[in-house]
């Protein structure tokens, strides 16, 4: 293009897209090469929306969204889609775990006094050693007791690029008795199967459904570049929710149930 100009993509299902629109920009197009070689992208097409709005259309080969990068080279936009995986088992894949909060942000609180960072990253210790276990290589925002920013969380799997991330966290409430269940939250509509196969796996502890959210604007939940998953484990306000997530063996359950959901997500894809 003639000039750096603004640009917005967002994600569509059956049949699986990624659309970008270019704004300011005219259509001056005469052709588009396609690939047999391309592994990802089975077609690209576009039109004119409004006299200055270029949408690009991108169809996807595979049903399941597995991230995309948008970016210039001089005025150049770049659009760089990830290929799903050749082998969806957890021994080929990097998973990032994100413990929530830490540090002075201590997050929600107990009635006995329990600390969701504290909770979080011990619950997310337990997930690190079982995805370990299955072979896949782990990359945690923190592992110990520590205040991380959450740009410098986004930054760091922005650079690391995980195949997944999974955000732990507890829910908190100011009506203690009446608030209570287990929820996951997505952003991306394409990036949906993955929370919920965890949610799914989530409500086997018995614990109340509180939904897999869609559209929420959590930072963790906001990268484009990897399916991602805000995990609200229960509410730690609700006594007797305290009092399951302190039990050292529910939180080694918990974790096992988010290792099955990822298991889930990725049967799904194959």
């Amino acid at each position: 293009m003639t000039a750096r100009l603004p640009y917005q993509s967002f994600q569509e299902v059956d049949p699986s897209k990624i659309i970008v629109d270019v704004f300011g920009a005219t259509n001056n197009t005469n052709w588009i090469t396609q690939l047999e070689s391309a592994k990802e992208i089975k077609n690209v097409s576009y039109e004119q929306v409004e006299d200055e709005v270029f949408r690009i259309i991108i169809y996807l080969k595979h049903p399941q969204h597995w991230g995309h990068m948008i970016y210039y080279e001089g005025n150049k936009l770049i659009i760089k889609v990830r290929r799903q995986p050749e082998k969806l088992n957890l021994a080929n894949m990097i998973i990032g775990v994100d413990a929530g909060h830490g540090g002075s942000n201590t997050g929600g609180g107990g009635p006995t006094g329990s600390s969701e960072k504290m909770l979080a990253l011990a619950v997310s210790l337990k997930l690190q050693k079982l995805l370990e276990q299955e072979g896949a290589k782990v990359i945690m925002t923190r592992t110990t007791e520590k205040f991380v920013d959450n740009k410098e969380r986004i930054l760091f799997y922005r650079d690391s690029l995980p195949d997944l991330l999974i955000s732990f966290h507890l829910n908190s409430s100011g009506d203690p008795i009446r608030s209570e269940g287990t929820s996951t939250f997505y952003r991306y509509i394409g990036f949906r199967n993955l929370s919920n196969g965890i949610h799914k796996r989530m409500l086997d502890l018995g614990l109340k459904d509180y939904g897999n959210n869609g559209s929420f604007n959590f930072m963790l939940n906001s990268p484009i570049e990897y399916p991602n998953a805000l995990v609200e484990a229960l509410f730690l306000s609700n006594p007797a929710e305290e009092e399951k997530i302190l039990d050292e063996s529910f939180q080694q359950q918990m974790a096992e149930k988010i290792v099955q959901g990822i298991k889930d997500f990725l049967d799904g894809c194959k």
